[in-house]
């Protein structure tokens, strides 16, 4: 059994849903971030930045959302596997999501941390041009491959990584002006209005109240 440590609406979501769609056995560790509880020594050993997730797992304990979710893809699908003519452009797509569209939406959120907040509202416009430069992209490609790995009927790890992004850009920035909708993706907006109605997504959204539409028009 997987143990995946876990603090509500952090990226141990995309994990959460991805073990609940795999239909493998996991328990869950809460993380309390209102506490020292991310400072534990014991969590600490694995998770050094103190951050989750964190999945703990016959071969290891593993952090980072992109290797969990990859790691996670080779044992149980999920993803096109590494012998078929898919995986190439899976892995550039989902290396771009964890390399570029994770860490943009991580400055929009928190724009203070690049350099400090007198330059925050300079920060978050920038990065919301970025961002939206990022989801026209993604959007681009859905239109003109309709790729198996990136649909609402054929969940994939890496759909759910986009999805909590998507939930996160639209619904949290501290400046609401530079939040970034799916106005200017119908095509990623249909994939993703697909994956908020599956029963694992259900389930997670219900016992953490997250709403309805998730990902669409998400609940703050």
């Amino acid at each position: 059994m997987y143990r995946l440590h876990h603090f509500p609406d952090y990226a141990s979501h995309c994990v959460q849903v991805t073990l609940e769609e795999m239909g493998v056995p996991y328990d869950v560790r809460p993380i309390d971030f209102d506490t020292d509880d991310a400072e534990r020594p014991e969590f600490r050993a694995i998770s050094p930045f103190g951050l989750v997730p964190v999945l703990e797992t016959p071969d290891g304990p593993i952090f980072e959302t992109g290797a969990i979710l990859l790691w996670l893809s080779e044992r149980h699908g999920m993803a096109p596997a590494p012998t078929t003519p898919e995986r190439a452009a899976f892995l550039k797509w989902f290396i771009f999501v964890a390399n570029t569209l994770h860490p943009g939406a991580m400055v929009l959120l928190h724009p203070e941390r690049p350099a400090g907040e007198a330059a925050a509202r300079e920060v978050s416009r920038i990065a919301s041009a970025n961002l939206k430069m990022q989801i026209d992209a993604i959007e681009a490609m859905v239109q003109a491959d309709a790729p198996e790995w990136l649909s609402g009927t054929t969940p994939s790890v890496l759909g759910y990584y986009i999805a909590m992004l998507i939930r996160w850009i639209q619904s949290f920035p501290p400046y609401p002006e530079d939040a970034v909708t799916l106005d200017r993706a119908p095509a990623l907006r249909s994939v993703l209005a697909l994956l908020e109605t599956r029963p694992a997504v259900r389930r997670v959204a219900e016992a953490e109240g997250l709403g309805e539409a998730i990902y669409t028009i998400p609940a703050v």
